[in-house]
This record gives structure tokens, C-alpha cells and sequence, in this order.
């Protein structure tokens, strides 16, 4: 996060919020309820895209962002923490 470029932590940020969506309204997928659920699954989105990004290096590349990684790695930490914390039930 130090020395990261404004364009690839927004970029970062963008990737998280798609795939929070896919997965919240999509697939169903969530950490929490409503509002609050999805605004903490953009953060955790955004904090595994941030990994992805760090420890994977390979295919396309854009701000200097590997976006297949980062993708992977968004969803990858929203699935964990939905197996392991799953909402309460409705």
C-alpha cells in the first residue's frame, strides 16, 4: 500500500466492488447483512485484490495491476470469511 499508485488502488477498489457484486447478488454470497454486509465485503474484496496483486505476477497488466490475480484473490478472501463467519440467518 506504500508507494502504490492512486490508479491502481482505485483500480483495486473498482475490482472489489464487482466481484462483491457478483457475489452478494449473484451467487448469494455474503458476510453480513444488508448495507453494512456489502460495504464490508468491498473491504475485504479490496484487501484480497491487494494480495492477489502482491503475490501473484502473470497475465494482464493495467496501472500496474494484474487483474486475473487481483480478481482471484477478491473472491477467493470473500469466500473464506463467508465459510468461516457466516451471517446470521434472516
Amino acid at each position: 500500500m506504500i508507494g502504490m499508485d492512486f490508479l491502481a488502488a482505485l483500480f483495486l477498489f473498482i475490482i472489489s466492488v464487482i466481484v462483491s457484486v457478483i457475489m452478494f447478488f449473484l451467487l448469494k454470497i455474503k458476510i453480513g447483512k444488508g448495507i453494512i454486509g456489502f460495504i464490508a465485503e468491498v473491504c475485504v474484496g479490496w484487501f484480497g485484490a491487494w494480495l492477489g496483486w502482491i503475490l501473484e505476477h502473470w497475465w494482464i497488466k493495467l496501472w500496474d495491476v494484474y487483474i486475473i490475480p487481483a480478481i482471484l484473490g477478491s473472491a477467493s478472501l470473500i469466500l473464506v470469511l463467508h465459510v468461516l463467519f457466516p451471517p446470521p440467518k434472516e
